[in-house]
């Protein structure tokens, strides 16, 4: 083996925080730091490797979410640069001084993390917390960061550049929401926060403001700088016939969101009845699509249609499923509090509805309604 778990809390090692030390002086830190993160309720594994370090990094970089090298900037740059694909899919990468005095974000700093985790890993050291994205410098919202506090996909991701220059060049964020946002009042670069209008067209264009519209919908807006910050409300209710291939339901559901107007990035779920567990299909889609796969038995669906009985039923799929909806029924079914946002509609042999909650949790676990 080209390397060895040096110090492992856990007995998975795969999701949490690896910390990768080179040195004599640098494995102490890192057993110091480690030893720290998991008493406050983290899984840092340490690593220590005895051959090649880039092959120990290549190995470990699909499996954690966040990194610290106790090691030089230059060696890590050298080492993680084959590595690196975009913002949204890197990992959090801090690099540490074997002197344990500077926690320098290098990588990911906003999305995934590492301008916090800097931090976080600097206070447990008592180091110097090295951050230099320009939001932060400058002290400004970064859009990005927001929605992952918030738990929501910007759309188009280009976007979020162009509204961190907007707000660089002194501009106010101005938010439409269909949905709560906790914590908003204490960002001082925003300049509003407004009910989500009727239409894009209502929103009144000014010179020094930018838009940021949260919601599920597709939305057109005037304004060049403009970005949509889809949360994860939709939840999909899927019938199909038996057999069909992944490529078919997910071309559905494609259709079926441009057709309701909505963002696929809002998908939260893919729900359907239980007969259909082993649908290779349904499972191949929702992994693809990266949600979970929920199924539901004809009485919970049942209790569904006694909770809205604006459903309609059907006397073939009743005698089939043992319940007379399955899509709109199984889609309410899989969100808190859910309304009815895209009736059922056939695409080929597949059967889509959509439902969109009414309740969301952020990443810190605060409630978000929709409003």
């Amino acid at each position: 083996m080209a390397w060895q778990v040096w110090r492992q809390e856990k007995t998975d090692e795969s999701g949490g925080l690896a910390v990768i030390a080179l040195t004599p002086a640098g494995k102490n830190l890192a057993d110091r730091l480690a030893g720290a993160w998991n008493e406050t309720g983290g899984a840092a594994c340490v690593y220590h490797p005895t051959s090649s370090l880039s092959g120990l990094v290549r190995s470990l970089w699909n499996r954690h979410q966040s990194f610290v090298f106790i090691m030089a900037v230059g060696i890590v740059v050298r080492v993680i640069a084959p590595l690196i694909r975009d913002k949204w899919c890197d990992p959090a990468v801090v690099v540490v001084d074997e002197g344990g005095k500077f926690a320098v974000s290098l990588l990911g700093g906003h999305w995934a993390g590492a301008n916090s985790l800097a931090r976080r890993v600097a206070a447990l050291l008592g180091a110097v917390p090295v951050v230099t994205t320009a939001t932060d410098v400058q002290g400004t919202a970064a859009v990005d960061l927001l929605a992952r506090q918030w738990s929501f996909l910007p759309v188009p991701r280009e976007g979020v550049k162009g509204v961190s220059r907007a707000l660089l060049e002194g501009k106010r964020l101005v938010f439409y929401t269909e949905w709560q946002l906790p914590g908003i009042e204490e960002i001082p670069s925003v300049g509003a926060v407004r009910p989500f209008p009727g239409e894009p067209g209502d929103v009144p264009e000014e010179p020094g403001e930018v838009p940021v519209f949260v919601t599920s919908r597709m939305v057109c807006s005037f304004a060049p700088d403009a970005c949509t910050l889809c949360p994860p409300s939709l939840a999909a209710g899927i019938g199909c016939r038996r057999g069909v291939p992944a490529g078919e339901i997910e071309a559905a559901l494609t259709e079926a969101f441009r057709r309701a107007g909505r963002h696929l990035e809002s998908l939260k779920v893919i729900a359907t009845h239980r007969a259909k567990a082993d649908e290779e299909g349904l499972r191949e889609a929702a992994r693809t699509l990266g949600v979970p796969l929920v199924f539901f038995t004809s009485q919970s669906l049942r209790g569904v249609l006694e909770r809205y009985p604006g459903l309609r039923e059907g006397d073939f799929v009743r005698r089939q499923m043992g319940v007379g909806n399955v899509c709109e029924t199984a889609a309410l079914a899989s969100v808190p509090e859910g309304t009815l946002v895209f009736p059922k509609l056939r695409l080929g042999r597949v059967t889509v509805a959509l439902a969109e909650a009414g309740l969301l949790l952020s990443a810190s676990g605060r409630e978000m309604r929709r409003i």
